[in-house]
């Protein structure tokens, strides 16, 4: 984003101290003007693909993470442990 304030700030700098008339100026920052704005848009498009791209591949992770948890049996087990060695909870304090 300080790239594309610093590219307009740039332009509408040389546009001003540039020997030309009031309004062919102004026709010409209008015109560029344009032009940022369409370029902001088309990367605003890009930047909100890529988030969704990203939301939807750490959705996929997720997922998969919680299959291989479940697969390892490893909380299951944790807790079978605990029953048979008489912890685990308030029940257990006799």
């Amino acid at each position: 984003m300080g790239f594309l304030l610093g590219l307009l700030t740039g332009a509408v700098v040389a546009l001003l101290y540039a020997p030309k008339t009031g309004d062919l100026t102004r026709e010409e920052l209008r015109i560029r003007s344009e032009e940022l704005k369409r370029r902001a848009d088309e990367l605003q498009k890009i930047a909100n693909d890529l988030s969704q791209q990203a939301q939807v591949k750490g959705r996929e992770l997720v997922d998969e993470a919680k299959r291989q948890w479940d697969k390892s049996g490893v909380g299951q087990r944790s807790t079978e442990t605990g029953a048979r060695t008489g912890q685990g909870g308030p029940s257990a304090k006799s």
